[in-house]
């Protein structure tokens, strides 16, 4: 006889055998118990959690003659019919390769005929959902009234793929996910009756593999038989698996928790040189701080984690790198790995990417970042503090003039991060100015604005105003320059483009700034002269940042990191698009009053 596969082999023949179901199988015995037969159930769940196998212990059940509490006896002559594969009374399709509404009508037609020596003539379909619209359609009648000897077991992992009316037809059964205790159990159990010698921790490794299916477990358990001859171990499983060294993933989160961007790089060229799939090393790097969570947060933490001594003392020892909160970030960062992986071209740089990211928190300018970062200061102070010496170039010293200098340093990057972290909405009263109201319709070349544009005729099609003109256009007076005096400061330590992207954050918040907010996206800042100067990109967008209020608002924000005068530069723009043209019109006459804009 050949050789059969462990899930073939020790696939369940009574519901007594099926694990991890139980609510479905106590539905279905006391169903049969009490002779209450729907005439279509549709069992849905993932894969390999047990919807064909108890559908053909169903199928045998409620034709056995003597059935022990509601499982098939497997005795009577019922049952040694159904155990032959020749038999016409159970009729299995896959759906996936059957899917024609030619093999539906097929089906129709031969239901009509009665059973031979049982009860019920079963049909099961498998992968229902593969079935197409026009097949759906044919089996709806014979589904919702089938003859009264025929019952219809329909399973799918994608129920929302069904129909509505199929759905509606049928006793719906949810499978879950199988527990890793209990398929832990399983397995071991078929070890122990296959004489196979194993160790606790192999075969909870081979259940968390499954994830929940019991037909993947069993397929990587069946591997793992052919291993060798001894006991099967821990590493032993990680072989079959494909999976790294574990010593090879706890040095590669070292180098992650410590910020050794260079030793990150070193592994992952080893690992990639080994063969190790990119995909993989990122699955076992998720794994892996999961694990290293569970031991920050829970306590006897290798009861729910079962894997040996060794390997979890180390995982201790390197849980200690590094808090709960920047274990979460790290993980959040080795998540998005994945979903990253799926679309790129090139996998090795998202994996590096990421890592270094992991490892640089300075780097990352996301909330989380910013606390880890201020964390690290306040600790270094303290240190300082308490200490009285510095380490400048990894040599102590112990000199005051460079540990009062090193103090300040700290206390100023400090305060400047907790900002970045905490800002808070900065409110500004802001004047409304309203708008002139006209008196007369508009007519041709009736306003110039300062710069020498004049709007088209009204007969181009291009406006229309349905109110009187403006008599008299107020002016807005554009200052070439404005400052603010302040002391004269040391900006040798000042970091321009930190400072400006915090002014740009916090502006986000101020009331009735969105439009100035938005300008400031594009533009840079430089120090010069002792000024903080902002580089405008065009005259228009200067004249936006030189109006009163904005102008205020920019100082007071800059002022908060830096006393220092602000000072505007722009250049000349080479022309003006339609879009500026209508915005030009919006704001000379006020939006309100411009019936419309054809362009």
């Amino acid at each position: 006889m050949s050789y059969l596969a462990l899930y073939r082999r020790f696939r369940p023949d009574n519901f007594s055998k099926v694990i991890g179901q139980e609510a479905i199988v106590t539905t279905l015995t006391n169903q049969i118990k009490s002779y209450k037969i729907g005439h279509a159930y549709l069992f849905c769940g993932a894969r390999g959690t047990g919807k064909t196998t108890l559908a053909k212990i169903f199928a045998k059940a409620v034709n056995c003659l003597d059935t022990v509490d509601g499982s098939p006896c497997g005795k009577c002559e019922a049952c040694l019919n159904l155990q032959n594969p020749a038999n016409l009374n159970v009729i299995e399709m896959d759906a996936a390769s059957n899917n024609k509404v030619e093999n539906v009508r097929t089906i129709r037609e031969n239901v009509q005929f009665p059973p031979v020596g049982v009860k019920y003539k079963v049909y099961i379909i498998d992968e229902v959902h593969m079935l197409t619209t026009e097949a759906f359609n044919a089996l709806l009648k014979t589904l919702e009234e089938p003859p009264k000897h025929a019952i219809f077991v329909l399973a799918t992992t994608e129920p929302h793929k069904l129909p509505a009316t199929i759905l509606s037809r049928c006793m719906r059964f949810y499978f879950r996910l199988v527990s890793t205790d209990k398929i832990a159990s399983l397995v071991g159990d078929i070890y122990d009756e296959i004489g196979k010698k194993y160790t606790k921790e192999a075969v909870r490794q081979i259940a968390k593999a499954g994830e929940g299916s019991v037909r993947d477990a069993l397929s990587v358990a069946d591997l793992c038989v052919s291993v060798g001859d001894g006991e099967l171990n821990y590493n032993d499983v990680l072989t079959v698996l494909g999976a790294t060294d574990t010593a090879k993933t706890d040095a590669l989160m070292k180098a992650v928790l410590t910020g050794n961007a260079g030793g990150v790089l070193a592994l992952v060229d080893e690992l990639a040189s080994l063969g190790k799939s990119i995909g993989l090393i990122s699955k076992d790097l998720v794994n892996y701080t999961r694990d290293l969570t569970v031991i920050k947060t829970v306590k006897n933490a290798n009861d729910v984690l079962c894997i040996p001594n060794d390997i979890y003392e180390t995982m201790c020892e390197t849980s200690k790198l590094i808090t709960e909160r920047g274990l979460l970030r790290v993980l959040e960062i080795f998540s998005q790995i994945e979903n990253d992986l799926r679309y790129s071209t090139m996998p090795r740089s998202v994996l590096e990417t990421a890592l270094i990211k992991a490892s640089m928190p300075e780097v990352d300018y996301n909330i989380d970042a910013l606390l880890a970062r201020i964390t690290k200061l306040e600790t270094a102070f303290k240190s300082v503090l308490e200490k009285g010496s510095v380490t400048v170039n990894n040599v102590a010293s112990n000199d005051n003039s460079e540990l009062k200098n090193q103090i300040n340093a700290l206390k100023t990057e400090l305060e400047l991060l907790k900002n970045n972290a905490k800002s808070e909405p900065i409110k500004e009263e802001v004047k409304v100015v309203e708008p002139k109201k006209v008196e007369q319709p508009i007519k041709k070349s009736s306003v110039v604005d300062d710069e020498g544009f004049t709007p088209p005729p009204e007969e181009d099609g291009y406006f229309m105003c349905d109110e009187p003109k403006v008599e008299e256009k107020a002016k807005v007076v554009v200052e070439p320059k404005k400052e603010v005096q302040v002391a004269n400061v040391d900006v040798s330590n000042v970091n321009v483009k930190r400072v400006w992207g915090s002014v740009v954050r916090k502006l986000r918040n101020v009331p009735n700034k969105t439009i100035l907010w938005v300008a400031c996206q594009e533009m840079s800042a430089d120090i010069e002269n002792g000024n903080f100067v902002i580089n405008a990109g065009s005259e228009s967008e200067k004249k936006v940042l030189l109006k009163e209020d904005n102008f205020n608002v920019l100082q007071s924000l800059i002022n908060e990191f830096c006393p220092l005068n602000v000072v505007i530069k722009g250049e000349s723009a080479n022309a003006v698009s339609d879009e500026k043209i209508a915005e030009k019109v919006n704001s000379f006459f006020g939006a309100e009053n411009v019936t419309t804009i054809n362009k």
